[in-house]
């Protein structure tokens, strides 16, 4: 399911329904609606991978961790839609899911792509010149926020650790290259996509979202562990840390929208 809500559905019809009543001369007491705030609605996609589908999670519904984003940083009109796909490239989000965020109207756009091309080996100046490509497609003229996620902690980067031990869930859309990178050479493809992430958010406008450095505290600090007991997914407080960290970002840089 792609679409996200905080059970407002729910609660609307039943105000509707005790004011259709009381219209109709029923006893039932009056109901007041608070008024729906001025300006723009908020409309928040996410682009991203199996992580922001919750894969890992017993409630993705819940759990994921742009359904969190949603609920502890976005006001309660907001609306949320996941276009997220497991596996997915950065190639091909602006395929797959670049389409879903224009047709949205999203006023706020997640992204976080970087395990599937890591993994597979995608050299940084192409992976740059991909997500340049679709972070200027995301921001719609500079009309659209768009926040975009660095890389993590090799020990920490969703797949790589299920991998190495053979644990990877391909029904979840995790695939594992063979050869799998050395350490080594991932650590310094993941330096090189840092830089291009960075630079790819200060040519566009886009909001860059430390990970690298909420990882590393959070890891530092031993709480639960990031990611589940497979090492393919997010833990359901690994998806916590992530949506704090963009959370975080959006309200730094002044552009929580109402």
């Amino acid at each position: 399911m792609r679409a996200g809500h905080r059970g407002r559905g729910g609660f609307a019809a039943t105000v509707a329904l005790v004011v259709l009543l009381a219209g109709c001369g029923s006893t039932a007491p009056s109901a007041t609606v608070r008024p729906r705030p001025a300006g723009p609605r908020t409309s928040y996609v996410a682009v991203g991978g199996g992580d922001a589908v919750g894969n890992g999670t017993d409630d993705p519904l819940l759990d994921a961790w742009p359904q969190q984003f949603f609920r502890r940083s976005l006001p309660l009109s907001a609306v949320f839609v996941n276009a997220a796909v497991p596996g997915a490239t950065v190639a091909a989000a602006a395929v797959d899911q670049a389409p879903l965020v224009a047709s949205s109207d999203a006023t706020i756009v997640t992204v976080w792509l970087v395990s599937a091309d890591l993994l597979e080996g995608t050299p940084a100046s192409t992976y740059g010149a991909q997500l340049l490509q679709l972070l200027t497609s995301l921001r719609h003229g500079g009309t659209t926020t768009v926040l975009v996620g660095d890389v993590p902690p090799l020990d920490e980067l969703p797949g790589y650790p299920a991998c190495l031990r053979g644990t990877a869930g391909a029904a979840r859309g995790l695939r594992c290259p063979a050869p799998l990178p050395d350490p080594a050479t991932l650590t310094t493809a993941s330096a090189a996509y840092d830089q291009v992430i960075a630079a790819d958010a200060a040519r566009t406008g886009a909001i860059p979202v430390d990970l690298a450095g909420a990882v590393a505290a959070y890891a530092a600090g031993g709480g639960p562990p990031f990611l589940d007991p497979s090492g393919a997914d997010l833990s359901i407080a690994g998806g916590a840390v992530v949506a704090r960290a963009f959370g975080t970002a959006l309200a730094t840089a002044g552009r929580h929208t109402a």
